[in-house]
């Protein structure tokens, strides 16, 4: 296993100075706050440097540059810097760093959650001990950024967090919401998948429900929920509160315990419980890494903490991971009547452009299921009898045309590929291409790899990680039902390297607005008369399609969704027609297989058209 981190800088021993005690020399690193989280969690893990291989690949420095020390006995003896070498083949560096590149598996993680999840079941692999830190069912930040609070919090909320309080000024007067967050989550009551097993563990009673808890002769055995919630997730301490503790602890040096007692003292007090669990290991552990004395602009204790303001909102919880509840949409949510909608559709009909899509002409398939092993069917991937056929035809439009689009040697990439239904088969009818299947849920992609290995597939490379961590060059991108925005965040990945698209989009109505996709995606949508949330109406609208042949379809309202869908996929088309593409609006070959059954094939340059 291969560990890539950035750094900015590698400092001579001579100026990198010593780790107070110790008779060796050091070697002195400047590198960003997420490196500096998975090398500490690396170090407390004790992993075997032969194991994971720390590599250090150097990038342009930014603010808040922590100077970390590395004892040449150790991390340095595995590490490799790629300023004294070239840069390594690996994909493991076409995603954002930090990253893992697993080659037994062909695997590649990115993502800071991704990352540290990966280190730690290393290290519970090797020493058959501290399972506890994956969580219940091994599910600790398992999911990914965007459908919960946990992996958002611990992988981008904290990290700007931290960066916020190392770059307090004399000006600033307000801390960083998430201290305040924090503090409120830890006074909620505790909440556990098993609680009445953890009720009878702590205080040695047997009970199966919230009457018999109640029914409890004295108070001193029944569970106290507040007083129970000793670490983040809960009772026991997992991988969450090791992230954020380190966090935290860069930010207690810098606003002093003193002020953080005064401040936030549920928060100081879980400090101090992580602290102890290990006999101050953790604690020992970040010091060591990051002395500082080698930090004294940014580790500093600030001069004017009592000044400074925290909101400590009355409620918080990040037991709440329903992704509703991130209320990604803001105030572009919309709700409309029929008479709206149709005012809205006249505003559409005076854009000057072709709207629709059309019948799909493959006459025959590129390829005979039969042939195909069924490990590459979508029998492979266990999905319900039901559903194999619609499955089958859905894979054929869009295999289809990636099979015409396909030179030898092509990188071709499934985003949001799950359980690997087109990139497997992909992968199998185009065995002199490579296929890379990008999917930000762990167990779906395990699946994936099962069947991968099943049938000894050596052109599949897997990345897990989100899509904006995906940085490789490639030459197709294929997305089947992409939810929302993820359809977009697809398409500009596939403009950015001018590779071809075969895209069938979904869950219009789940479109929002976003730093690098904003909507409408056209210059002709954007000058024309419909308001941004208008054009969201138009999405939600795209979501009410359904199956014309069951009795309770409302047939007009569905007829209104398909042409929504081919309103919001027309402003899709335009701006890949803006950047020199030629795109294709089709309909997928048995349109009864999926209600989303429209179909968008992009050409960059010069492309064959039909």
């Amino acid at each position: 296993m291969k560990l890539y981190l950035k750094y900015y800088r590698l400092l001579p021993s001579t100026e990198g100075g010593c780790v107070t005690g110790a008779q060796h020399s050091v070697r002195a690193l400047d590198v960003p706050l997420e490196s500096y989280i998975v090398l500490v969690l690396y170090r407390y893990l004790e992993l075997n440097p032969t194991d994971v291989v720390v590599h250090f690949v150097q990038c342009k420095a930014t603010t808040n540059v922590l100077r970390i020390v590395l004892p040449t006995s150790s991390v340095e003896a595995s590490a490799f810097f790629t300023d004294a070498a070239p840069l390594p083949d690996d994909p493991a560096l076409f995603c954002q760093l930090p990253s893992i590149a697993i080659e037994r598996i062909n695997t590649i993680v990115s993502g800071l959650c991704g990352v540290c999840r990966r280190l730690t079941k290393q290290h519970v692999a090797a020493t058959k001990s501290s399972a506890e830190l994956l969580g219940f069912k091994g599910n600790t930040l398992v999911a990914p950024a965007d459908a919960s609070l946990w992996t958002k919090f611990c992988e981008l909320d904290m990290v700007r967090c931290v960066e916020e309080v190392l770059k307090l000024g004399v000006n600033d007067s307000q801390l960083p919401a998430e201290i305040g967050q924090l503090e409120s989550h830890l006074v909620q009551p505790l909440k556990s998948h098993n609680i009445y097993k953890l009720i009878n563990l702590v205080n040695n009673v047997r009970i199966s429900s919230e009457e018999e808890h109640r029914k409890l002769a004295s108070a001193e055995q029944q569970f106290d929920f507040h007083a129970n919630h000793k670490f983040a997730e809960g009772y026991e301490k997992t991988l969450a509160d090791l992230m954020l503790y380190i966090c935290f602890e860069l930010i207690e040096r810098r606003l002093t315990n003193a002020v953080l007692r005064a401040k936030v003292p549920n928060l100081s007090g879980w400090m101090e419980r992580v602290a102890k669990h290990d006999e101050g290991r953790l604690h020992q552990v970040c010091n060591e890494v990051l002395p500082t004395a080698q930090n004294c602009s940014l580790l500093t204790a600030f001069a004017g903490c009592d000044a400074l303001v925290l909101e400590i909102p009355q409620e918080f919880s990040l037991y709440k991971s329903d992704t509703k509840k991130l209320n990604l949409k803001g105030d572009q949510v919309l709700t409309t009547n029929q008479a709206e909608v149709l005012d809205i559709l006249c505003k559409v009909d005076r854009i000057p452009t072709d709207i629709g899509s059309a019948v799909n002409d493959w006459a025959t398939n590129g390829f005979e299921w039969d042939t195909v092993p069924v490990e590459a069917r979508p029998e492979g991937g266990k999905l319900p009898p039901a559903r194999i056929l619609r499955k089958r035809h859905q894979l054929e439009s869009l295999v289809n045309e990636v099979m015409r689009l396909a030179t030898d040697g092509a990188i071709i990439v499934d985003f949001c590929s799950g359980t690997g239904h087109l990139g497997i088969l992909l992968a199998h009818l185009l065995p002199r291409c490579t296929v890379y299947l990008l999917e930000n849920k762990e167990e779906s992609q395990q699946r994936a790899m099962e069947r991968v290995e099943r049938l000894a597939l050596r052109n599949v490379v897997f990345f897990q990680c989100n899509l904006d961590y995906f940085t490789a060059r490639f030459d197709i991108g294929v997305s089947l039902h992409a939810c929302g925005v993820a359809t977009d965040i697809v398409l500009e990945k596939c403009f950015a390297h001018r590779a071809h698209f075969v895209s069938c989009p979904c869950c219009y109505g789940k479109l929002y607005n976003i730093e690098h996709v904003t909507y409408p995606r056209s210059r002709l949508f954007r000058e024309s008369e419909l308001a941004l949330k208008e054009y969201f109406c138009v999405a939600h609208c795209a979501d009410q399609t359904h199956d014309l042949a069951s009795d309770r379809t409302n047939v007009a309202k569905a007829h209104q969704g398909f042409y929504c869908m081919d309103v919001i996929d027309r402003d899709r088309a335009l701006r890949a027609e803006e950047l020199g593409y030629k795109v294709l609006r089709k309909r997928l070959k048995d349109e009864s297989c999926t209600p989303k059954n429209r179909l968008l094939v992009g050409i960059y340059g010069e492309g064959d058209m039909r």
